[in-house]
């Protein structure tokens, strides 16, 4: 994707126009201005948010595409309208799969913020997911060039394009099948563009994880024949006498449920339930390409959770490496054992501050919905900090309450906490065993990811299957930070 400061002669074969209904009486002062204001007068509805008007002219001797894209009114949200419209307009000329070129315009200025919104949307609307396709009939995107006058311009574009590839990363590595994805697999991709961006770089195998008793995350793993493995990366943007936040992940590579056997009904789409790692590895990957400055800590506690004679039980017992022992309820709340050896170790390694992602309930879909989060806190203040960065970059947060009636419930009779509650308040009290076993005293908000993280269908610049929500979130807050 490229920007340019002028129109060049018609050398593309696609012009795009993002039109705001505010702008509609100087649309003649656009390039085809007067076409485009009599298509306009013809579609009453072209400026309507959402609405694709396509029309064809000529130029040059060939026939060429116009694509009107209606942005409704930016007096409110109007960069997430424009990211997920930019993102409709890049899947909708993908889908012809004669990929080329396309020219961006918009009837109005464009501002830093509505410009990496445009990119961002045209960067990730067109993502397929075909590593594990034959054929070759696959969607070939544009190739973008925006044209606008705006100061540093191509610098705003290419951080835009460093977040969507990584974003996109995301999405491959939630979309991947698990016998293609594994924790070790996993650990050696992190591995290798941790030594290409120097990031430090700790793996723990099994046999590390048992000599500093991380006992909650090995009884997860101990049903599969695939090894638990621990990642820990840390980019150090700010010196070395600045604190780190750390972003701790739920990488369940693939979550059977255990002994407490899923359905068969849509288990294989958990392969997703490493979402959150995946989420808070390719946000320290892009922060350190960013050059951010920041000191920055992502842990990820990867595992399947598989049923065999070696599985972990309901009614066991096990001791995490905070020393707190864990009752376990149910197999199939596995996500939150994985985090509280994840999010103890964060805080053993220094965090000041600790945000954990996770695809963990599906209490919190019945609640919240597909497209929004829930958040848990024991520091509000940190918390709206990660919300009001969330809403910058359109991923949406809903605070829970830390409810000690639910809290209560927690209390277990041969163990010191319980793994899993019932029903009643579910995605609460996920998040507060969570919190049993951050240090005292350290801000931590939980981000519970379940609906956001996979999409049913492709819908804005979401495309059908990981979304890599969480991402720019965590960027973001660096940023701001």
């Amino acid at each position: 994707m490229k920007t340019k400061e002028t129109v060049s002669p018609e050398k593309t074969k696609t012009r795009v126009y993002f039109l705001a209904s505010e702008d509609v009486k100087s649309l003649a002062k656009l390039p085809l201005g007067n076409f485009i204001t009599k298509l306009v007068q013809e579609e009453k509805e072209s400026t309507k948010e959402g609405k694709l008007t396509v029309a064809f002219y000529q130029g040059q001797g060939q026939i060429k595409k116009l694509v009107l894209a209606g942005v409704g009114s930016l007096q409110t949200d109007g960069a997430t309208k424009l990211r997920t419209i930019a993102g409709t307009v890049a899947r909708t000329l993908a889908a012809d799969k004669t990929g080329g070129k396309a020219e961006v315009l918009t009837s109005f200025v464009l501002t830093p913020e509505y410009l990496t919104a445009i990119a961002q949307g045209l960067s990730l609307g067109s993502y397929s997911y075909r590593e594990c396709k034959t054929d070759k009939d696959a969607p070939k995107p544009c190739e973008y060039t925006i044209v606008t006058t705006l100061p540093k311009a191509g610098h705003l574009v290419k951080q835009a394009e460093i977040l969507t590839k990584n974003i996109c990363l995301v999405r491959d590595w939630v979309n991947r099948p698990s016998n293609y994805l594994y924790p070790e697999v996993f650990a050696n991709i992190v591995q290798d563009f941790a030594k290409e961006l120097k990031l430090s770089c700790e793996i723990l195998t099994k046999k590390d994880m048992e000599k500093k008793k991380m006992g909650a995350i090995l009884a997860v793993g101990q049903g599969s024949v695939h090894e638990p493995r621990m990642i820990t990366l840390k980019y150090q943007g700010a010196g070395k006498d600045q604190p780190y936040i750390a972003f701790v992940g739920k990488g369940v590579c693939f979550d059977s449920g255990g002994i407490s056997l899923k359905s068969g009904q849509g288990m294989g789409d958990m392969k997703d339930d490493m979402g959150g790692a995946g989420a808070v590895l390719g946000a320290i990957k892009t922060i350190a390409e960013l050059k951010l400055p920041v000191n920055v800590m992502a842990v990820a506690g990867c595992v399947e959770n598989m049923p065999s004679g070696h599985s972990y039980k309901p009614g066991d017992v096990i001791t995490s490496a905070s020393g707190k022992t864990i009752e376990v309820a149910n197999t199939d709340a596995e996500g939150r054992i994985v985090l509280a050896d994840a999010v103890w170790y964060a805080c053993e390694e220094g965090a000041a501050k600790v945000i954990d992602l996770a695809t963990l309930t599906g209490a919190c879909l019945v609640a919240l919905g597909m497209h929004t989060a829930g958040v848990l806190t024991n520091n509000k203040e940190f918390s709206d900090q990660v919300i009001a960065a969330g809403k910058k970059v359109g991923e949406s947060y809903w605070l829970l309450p830390s409810l000690p009636d639910v809290r209560k419930l927690l209390k277990a009779t041969t163990g010191d906490v319980l793994n899993e509650t019932g029903r009643w308040g579910g995605t609460i009290s996920a998040g507060l065993f969570i919190e049993e076993f951050v240090k005292p005293h350290t801000p931590w908000v939980h981000l519970d990811i379940a609906g956001p993280a996979n999409a049913e269908k492709a819908e804005g610049y979401w495309t059908r299957g990981g979304t890599g929500f969480g991402v720019a979130t965590l960027v973001q807050l660096a940023k701001e930070l």
